[in-house]
């Protein structure tokens, strides 16, 4: 078995009926996946005009407020057989459409699905790559995780990296129907190479501990609280 990454990725914001609707519908979706053993983490995340994405150039650190284009709604990682059976239980999860569903091998790391059961507030830390073509993002990826290899800290609660899109597929929905495409996405400015989370009093704290990171000059994070904390 191979565990992958379910990653939502909200095309527009639902009105408040149907996001209720769509959170019963959801809700149901990942209770089934809990059931059939296939499910090791979820958590959805507050939204984007709440976060914050950090970058640095040279020796300026810029801090953009949310909204995002393209922002990560929610996530599961899951157990699966082989990329098509992941990618099978993927397309059961219940989406708008302009929503899109991106399915990646996880490559490394940890899941905490209890994260969220003491008090205090959890952030996501998105790592996002920018490069002219997947190689050059493969090589990126790995010096940020070369560089963040001994930055944890206390606070550090888990975190995982992923494998390159290449191995992916995408989910979208054209004309009503789900279609599936084969990854790379070239069409996509930054691709998220990893997550991982820390428990920290603010979301100002978030920012000013990811600031002092290193690899934030040759990529982004894109900060998020977890809803549930």
């Amino acid at each position: 078995m191979t565990e992958y990454l379910i990653a939502l990725i909200e095309g527009v914001t639902p009105a408040a009926d149907e996001q209720a609707r769509l959170m019963d519908a959801r809700a149901a979706w990942t209770a089934q996946l809990e059931k059939e053993g296939a499910l090791r983490d979820t958590e959805r995340l507050r939204d984007s005009h709440e976060g914050r994405r950090v970058h640095r150039v040279g020796n300026t650190v810029h801090v953009e407020q949310g909204p995002f284009t393209e922002p990560l709604a929610s996530y599961w990682a899951v157990s699966a057989e082989d990329l098509e059976a992941a990618v099978a239980l993927a397309k059961r999860l219940p989406v708008l459409p302009g929503d899109t569903v991106e399915v990646r091998p996880i490559m490394k790391g940890s899941h905490d699905p209890k994260k969220t059961d003491k008090t205090g507030k959890v952030f996501a830390f998105e790592v996002l790559g920018n490069a002219p073509n997947e190689e050059a993002w493969i090589r990126l990826m790995n010096r940020i995780d070369a560089e963040t290899d001994n930055h944890a800290t206390r606070d550090f609660i888990s975190g995982l990296r992923l494998e390159a899109p290449r191995t992916g597929r995408r989910l979208v929905t054209q004309q009503g129907r789900t279609v599936v495409l084969d990854g790379p996405f070239p069409e996509s400015k930054e691709v998220i190479g990893g997550l991982f989370f820390m428990r920290l009093p603010s979301l100002e704290d978030a920012v000013a501990w990811v600031s002092t990171l290193a690899y934030v000059g040759i990529g982004a994070t894109e900060i998020r609280e977890v809803w549930r904390s």
